[in-house]
């Protein structure tokens, strides 16, 4: 429990700490430049991003084009998802992808892991994918359920397909062939893991299959269901040097070599593409990893659990593709600290803590 419950707050922190230097690819430069220093603790993203490509992306689809649908005048960015949002993509502006998040607060990726977190408390602690599309859905079409500006490209073509084309929920998982093999479709498969800490003989096809809920992608049910035995790995075993092993055979599978823990923070900045955000991941858990064979708690929430809050931090001022990779990295760096060594400002920033605090020990409990 103390190391599922370190993973869980810990992949909330990362989302939120990395959200104000999102697709920022000057790097730490840019981000002194935007915020006046690094980034240290929770802060709020600015509403506006210089280069931002909100204003080049589709709002009825997935990419850059900026397609319109003759059947309706409706749009899927501001009355069908992400509603009243519309404006902040206008080719007029130039907006921050998470300009409407409050301090501390998770980026729409991160709301939908609460959203699948909730489902499979409600489904008796089994993740079940009919019960997450319908949950996901709802919450996704109704106005007011997240406040995130941002949408990617998959829930576009998801509601295009269910919208425009009329497609059974089950076949509106789409694929541009671009923007949908990516590191954001890893953060709702490490809830899946998380679940898994009784059933883990499903655990992979579980992971796979909630990969494929939102968007198709045969690319990432593969990585998912690899990645999903790293994560039960984190949470179950106690040893260092067994998940150290078990985290290098999913680095050699994935990305065909073994991590790399002295790399440079800045030389990790990637885009969002798994083939180039991967290594990154990897390189960056592995530099981060508590060990708990040296790091003992004082009672001081130091050790481990300061490793956590250095990685998340480096993460963020990293800039580039940092939130999703800083959400999967966390829930590996807090499984490896375990909830009573993370500092209480990991926690107390979140945004809204006491409905957090609520899923989550709810979340525990259930699986």
């Amino acid at each position: 429990e103390n190391r599922l419950k370190g993973a869980i707050w810990s992949f909330f922190a990362g989302d939120a700490l990395a959200s104000p230097t999102h697709w920022y690819y000057g790097g730490e430069r840019q981000i002194i430049s935007e915020y006046g220093h690094k980034i240290s603790d929770y802060t709020k993203p600015n509403k506006k991003l210089a280069g931002s490509i909100l204003n080049k992306s589709d709002l009825n689809g997935g990419g850059r084009s900026k397609s319109m649908s003759t059947s309706s005048t409706a749009t899927i960015i501001g009355d069908i998802i992400n509603h009243g949002k519309q404006k902040l993509w206008s080719p007029n502006e130039s907006n921050h992808y998470h300009g409407t998040l409050q301090r501390g607060e998770n980026t729409l990726e991160v709301s939908l892991a609460r959203v699948l977190m909730k489902s499979i408390v409600n489904n008796d602690g089994i993740f079940d994918a009919n019960h997450f599309r319908d949950a996901y859905i709802n919450f996704m079409t109704t106005p007011g359920s997240h406040n995130d500006t941002y949408a990617s490209t998959c829930h576009r073509m998801f509601f295009a397909n269910m919208i425009f084309r009329q497609l059974n929920p089950k076949d509106c998982p789409d694929n541009d062939h671009h923007n949908v093999d990516t590191m954001d479709g890893l953060i709702l498969p490490t809830i899946v893991a998380l679940a898994g800490i009784r059933t883990h003989i499903t655990i992979q096809k579980s992971a796979a299959e909630c990969a494929a809920v939102t968007r198709r992608s045969s690319v990432l049910e593969g990585i998912s269901s690899l990645w999903a035995t790293v994560v039960l790995e984190a949470v179950r075993n106690p040893n260092d040097d067994e998940f150290l092993n078990k985290f290098n055979e999913f680095s050699k599978q994935a990305i065909k070599r073994p991590s790399n823990p002295r790399v440079g923070d800045s030389s990790t900045m990637s885009a969002c593409y798994l083939s180039s955000s991967l290594p990154g991941l990897v390189d960056m858990v592995a530099k981060y990893m508590p060990n708990n064979n040296n790091d003992n708690d004082d009672g001081g929430g130091g050790g481990g659990g300061d490793r956590v809050w250095q990685g998340l931090l480096a993460n963020a001022n990293v800039g580039g593709e940092n939130v999703h990779r800083g959400s999967i990295m966390g829930a590996i760096l807090g499984a490896r600290a375990g909830f009573n060594q993370i500092p209480s400002q990991l926690v107390n920033g979140l945004y809204p803590l006491s409905e957090l605090e609520k899923e989550i020990d709810d979340f525990v409990r259930a699986v």
